[in-house]
């Protein structure tokens, strides 16, 4: 077999198991089913074991001397963990406190070891140590200490020991049951919502559904119509539990000019709510992120068309050779704008050079009328523990 048919076939299998992940079937007629679901089961035994091991003691739960609020979900996937984590850093700073955030630093060579992306004033690692999303969130954090680590109560110490902070912040945490955490904040995607109700690798859930009840509070993320049903279930399960609705709204983070050498910063917009700059475009899309299809979707009703698009696998290291193909599908389709993710961005900063215009599209938490019963849940929260 040649490297060209391997390929494919490793695409063709990795696509099934996304469609059958995806599935809303609740049967198992395939042999790709079957063996997934069976997987799943396995997967569930372990996942309940872990849990049963943290409820007796076996596994410790360590505590740190300062308050500390988690940010994550049960399901694979983006919802809005990413946004919401610059939302309550930036809230929290707001409040007169003094946060620290730390992430798991996913991909990035000081996961194991640890370590700081930002001391609040200069970035300190690039997106290979760190990983993409740390470095650009610590980027928007001025002031914020940011740090990386998979083991949180290690560099948790780390943090208290250069920092001081008031709160720690974790991001994509609900499932590091190591340290406690005073709020275990839970967010749900209302597109995605829990999927088939299977465990990975038959379905998206991380973990049973009855793992809900370590959430002090749930945030549902979207303006999909499943937003309600999200809501009743949840409250059907956890009467007392607050649920509070956001949306991951876009907005334009910055331009790269076609005409410029590889850039390596962005030109930042007056207005980053206006999408007029799109209004009349043809445009290319690429993106390497959780849900790439939400991204094209966005764009489209953004702009009203899409002539291309491009998805590569969440955290995707761009080759040159991708960055030609991008550029070659642009000019063949006649685009006049390459529109593509802030984290994506990261990846590709400095390296790219487009004939045409390179958008880069940000998202950011919006509580709307919620925004104060949310802060004023967060400070209460926080003043009790």
């Amino acid at each position: 077999m040649n490297s060209d048919s391997y390929s494919h076939g490793v695409k063709f299998w990795a696509h099934r198991v996304r469609q059958v992940m995806g599935g809303d079937a609740p049967d198992n007629r395939t042999f790709l089913e079957k063996g997934l679901y069976c997987l799943s089961r396995l997967y569930g035994i372990g996942a309940r074991l872990r849990a049963k091991g943290f409820e007796k003691g076996v596994f410790a739960e360590h505590r740190l001397p300062c308050r500390v609020v988690s940010v994550g979900n049960l399901t694979t996937g983006g919802s809005g963990k990413t946004p919401m984590t610059l939302y309550l850093a930036q809230m929290l700073e707001g409040l007169g406190l003094q946060p620290v955030v730390i992430s798991r630093g996913y991909k990035g060579t000081r996961a194991r070891t640890g370590g700081v992306v930002s001391d609040g004033c200069n970035i300190l690692m690039d997106p290979a140590q760190a990983g993409d999303e740390p470095v650009m969130m610590a980027s928007q954090l001025a002031h914020i200490p940011f740090l990386v680590g998979a083991d949180r109560y290690m560099v948790g110490e780390q943090a208290i020991a250069k920092f001081s902070p008031d709160v720690i912040l974790l991001d994509d945490a609900f499932q590091h049951r190591g340290l406690y955490r005073d709020i275990n904040l839970l967010l749900v995607d209302a597109a995605a919502g829990f999927g088939n109700g299977h465990l990975l690798p038959r379905g998206i859930l991380r973990e049973p559904l009855d793992a809900l009840g370590r959430a002090d509070a749930v945030v549902i993320s979207g303006r999909d119509g499943r937003c309600t049903d999200i809501q009743v279930l949840i409250s059907r399960l956890l009467p007392e539990i607050p649920v509070f609705r956001a949306v991951s709204a876009p907005f334009v983070h910055g331009l790269a000019r076609g005409d410029e050498n590889h850039p390596l910063d962005l030109a930042l917009p007056e207005s980053p709510h206006d999408f007029g700059i799109l209004e009349n475009s043809r445009i290319l899309g690429f993106s390497g992120i959780g849900r790439n299809q939400s991204f094209k979707q966005m764009l489209t009703e953004i702009s009203g068309s899409v002539l291309d698009f491009l998805e590569y696998p969440d955290h995707h290291a761009y080759s040159a050779i991708d960055l030609d193909l991008i550029a070659r599908r642009a000019t063949a389709a006649g685009a006049d704008c390459i529109v593509t993710t802030q984290k994506d961005f990261v990846r590709i900063r400095g390296r790219q050079r487009f004939p045409m215009d390179l958008l880069v599209i940000g998202i950011h938490m919006d509580f709307g009328g919620a925004e104060k019963a949310f802060s004023a849940y967060v400070e209460q929260k926080l003043s009790r523990s």
